[in-house]
């Protein structure tokens, strides 16, 4: 079992009329909890949201045209919001494609860019299907492969998606107290244990630092940076 994880941006700046009207009223969409594609062609949706809870109602009461019901709560500082509605055609091919290719996305879906609706979604799949699936993203989106990897649940996908060696690195780096305050252990005496230059170690670990903090960090994700999308090599 293999999975992919992209970052998804619909060329008009948003997947549904909502997210545009969340901005003009000072909300930020932060992720998706759960969406659900129905028998009857409407998508069940899990938003979680950051901004004034006016502003939230406000846009929903705005773009109810497609909206047959919503449910809307705030707890711990964190604020949901749960819509039923008639997707437009680029949600409704997306989700198609997804049950099409029988993958699954792994919850939450991150919004790493809300200005432009810049969704990162890790897909669960067998690998064939995850290459077959991005062949056929819909128009009017832009999609950039992150990372891929073979799959296990029981490890952060952001992990498993390092290099052999480079896990080797970091788990030497934390087991030895690297990254402690204050530090306990230095490169050169890392390198000792795994046998390579002190050098290479601090190469490996600025390598993930910078993966991870990139990961991590969710603003300012620039999509006039993309490149074409990689070949899905088999592995």
């Amino acid at each position: 079992m293999r999975y992919g994880t992209f970052v998804l941006t619909p060329d008009r700046g948003w997947f549904h009329e909502i997210e545009a009207v969340f901005r003009e009223r000072g909300v930020t969409t932060v992720g998706i909890r759960n969406v659900a594609l129905l028998a009857d062609g409407t998508v069940v949706l899990l938003h979680e949201l950051n901004g004034p809870t006016e502003g939230i109602i406000e846009a929903v009461e705005e773009t109810d045209d497609d909206l047959i019901d919503y449910q809307f709560t705030e707890a711990d500082d964190r604020k949901m919001l749960r819509c039923h509605y008639h997707p437009g055609d680029l949600v409704d091919s997306l989700l198609t494609l997804l049950e099409e290719f029988a993958v699954l996305p792994e919850y939450p879906l991150e919004y790493v860019e809300p200005s432009q609706s810049s969704l990162k979604v890790t897909l669960i799949a067998e690998h064939d299907a995850l290459r077959e699936l991005i062949d056929q993203i819909p128009e009017g989106m832009s999609v950039d492969l992150l990372r891929i990897g073979t799959y296990n649940p029981d490890s952060n996908t952001l992990f498993s998606g390092l290099t052999q060696r480079k896990q080797e690195v970091a788990r030497k780096a934390v087991e030895k107290g690297y990254y402690k305050i204050p530090r306990e252990v230095t490169c050169e005496e890392i390198a000792a244990e795994l046998d390579c230059s002190a050098g290479t170690v601090a190469e490996h670990l600025q390598a993930v630092e910078s993966q991870f903090v990139t990961e991590v960090v969710p603003a300012g994700y620039d999509t006039t940076q993309r490149e074409s999308v990689p070949s899905l090599t088999s592995s």
